[in-house]
């Protein structure tokens, strides 16, 4: 990993000079793009320095990690801004995934013991496309990262935790709550499961939010890796009481200047 304004050296002269020593080549050598400030190249004479602790002061480690990995194409240069990490934050995070799981665990909490579905009926055709699209998420992944196309990993992942969302309007799980609760659960258990997954692969990328969603679901420790996905999660197993992981972040001054 290299700067690209040192690339040349890195990918000519250096190899040049392990062949003649007769050493090992770099089997792969990538060069990261540049950080600018709301279309500006950082620098100390302008003083618009990011300072990453800052950062992570004021809006948490995870969101932080998410923007800087997820927002741009890595290996261009990418932009920052304080209104861009909000929006991106707000939406995929807390609008998104928090939403997903706060509303799936809130209704499984309330509405089947305080535990995951204990009996699942038959799988839909709904059932079975979004079960196969958070199954699929395993190989898109490692063919992002294969490429170090770090953006593509969350990409695929915020595609699927839209998928879920759509899912969760279609099915209407409240509605069958009242005329078929037996596809509830069953519809309940899909959701879960998609969660489960989700959270597994999001783990590089915001490890303590991930980490608070297994919990909740109660996923042992020693199931969490990428070599238990395909594991699925316990009927009956009980879940804990659901708790907000990703708060919105709010500055409605800054909002309300950066969009005029």
């Amino acid at each position: 990993m290299v700067g690209k304004d040192i690339l040349r050296f890195h990918a000519v002269y250096w190899p040049a000079f392990l062949m003649a020593a007769e050493l090992p080549l770099p089997k792969r050598l990538f060069a990261h793009g540049w950080w600018t400030k709301e279309g500006e190249k950082i620098s100390k004479s302008l003083g618009n320095v990011i300072d990453p602790v800052e950062l992570v002061n004021k809006y948490g480690v995870d969101q932080t990690r998410f923007f800087l990995i997820s927002d741009g194409s890595f290996g261009n240069d990418c932009d920052f801004s304080d209104l861009a990490m909000i929006s991106k934050v707000n939406t995929n995070l807390a609008n998104e995934l928090g939403n997903l799981c706060q509303r799936t665990l809130s209704m499984v909490y309330k509405n089947c013991n305080k535990a995951v579905p204990t009996k699942v009926g038959p799988y839909s055709t709904e059932d079975e496309a979004l079960l196969n699209r958070i199954k699929a998420l395993s190989s898109v992944t490692g063919q992002a990262i294969a490429h170090q196309a770090l953006h593509k990993y969350t990409d695929a992942i915020i595609a699927a935790v839209w998928d879920a969302n759509k899912y969760v309007d279609t099915m209407a799980p409240w509605v069958l709550k009242k005329t078929d609760p037996e596809r509830m659960d069953t519809v309940l258990y899909v959701l879960l499961e998609a969660i489960r997954q989700i959270s597994i692969l999001y783990q590089p990328v915001i490890p303590s939010a991930s980490s608070a969603i297994l919990d909740q679901l109660n996923v042992p420790k020693d199931e969490r890796t990428f070599a238990h996905l395909l594991t699925p999660i316990k009927l009956g197993a009980s879940i804990m009481q659901p708790v907000g992981v990703f708060p919105r972040i709010e500055v409605p001054e800054l909002i309300e200047t950066q969009s005029r």
